[in-house]
């Protein structure tokens, strides 16, 4: 079954609109990822990132299946399946480029994240050697160290269990990246794999084209063979014509005489 018109705007218009979202969630991610870290860091705002990353890998992952749909969609001409395959790799090429920059983003917030809980469990564990009477020199940080830091109130009062799950949170951002970046990889396979068809589309045109030269030198050879003989033909005709006359003369010339 061949493709329409509206299968091709349909699938196209669902990427459009996935590359509008992504884009617009990488720009909220970029803005929460500055302000991580900071006095405007907060619960809420850790929450809203966590989710938009989230939202932002299942696009992803919809975008890379609705292209994949699109390569799959059987076309009726070559000439189609050109178009269809220059459409996906100008789709790819700004497709890739929104994943690139959201992974930049993530790096860095899952960085900044990192060291915002390494901050949280410094005053933790200071709080709990304060209290159990033993020195904090025992643990990952020295009071000069401590005091070096700069902690935001959500640093501060943080128990065991949120600790914890803000380490959780730590390990699904970082979990996130490693699927966004095996996400990418299938991109780059998708594009190649598009270069690879373009290129053999290319080639089968090359080749039609020289079909077509040898074709049409062999019709004008055929066209100068057909001339030369139909040249060769009435000359014949001409010469047996002439050498006709010729004794029609010398009969006439004798039956005259003998007369």
């Amino acid at each position: 079954m061949m493709a329409s018109a509206s299968d091709f705007q349909r699938l196209n218009n669902a990427v459009l609109s996935n590359l509008n979202k992504i884009t617009n969630n990488t720009n909220d991610l970029d803005v929460l990822v500055q302000k991580l870290g900071t006095q405007e860091d907060s619960e809420p705002l850790r929450d809203r990132y966590l989710r938009l990353q989230n939202d932002t890998k299942t696009l992803i992952q919809n975008t890379n299946h609705t292209l994949e749909e699109i390569r799959k969609i059987p076309i009726k001409t070559e000439a189609d399946e050109r178009q269809k395959q220059s459409l996906i790799q100008n789709l790819t090429k700004t497709y890739t480029a929104k994943i690139t920059h959201f992974q930049e983003i993530q790096r860095v917030g899952a960085r900044k994240e990192k060291e915002s809980l390494e901050r949280a469990r410094s005053v933790s564990y200071r709080r709990q050697s304060v209290n159990n009477g033993s020195g904090f020199e025992n643990h990952a940080y020295t009071d000069n160290q401590y005091q070096e830091q700069v902690v935001i109130p959500m640093e501060q009062d943080v128990d065991m269990q949120a600790l914890r799950e803000r380490g959780d949170q730590l390990q699904q951002l970082e979990r996130n990246i490693v699927e966004v970046n095996e996400l990418f990889k299938d991109v780059h396979n998708l594009v190649h794999e598009q270069g690879e068809i373009i290129d053999n589309i290319e080639n089968n045109i090359v080749a039609a084209d020289n079909h077509v030269v040898t074709a049409t030198g062999q019709l004008k050879q055929a066209v100068t063979y057909q001339s030369a003989a139909r040249r060769k033909k009435i000359i014949l005709i001409l010469i047996a014509i002439i050498i006709l006359v010729i004794i029609g003369l010398i009969l006439g010339l004798y039956f005259g005489l003998k007369k």
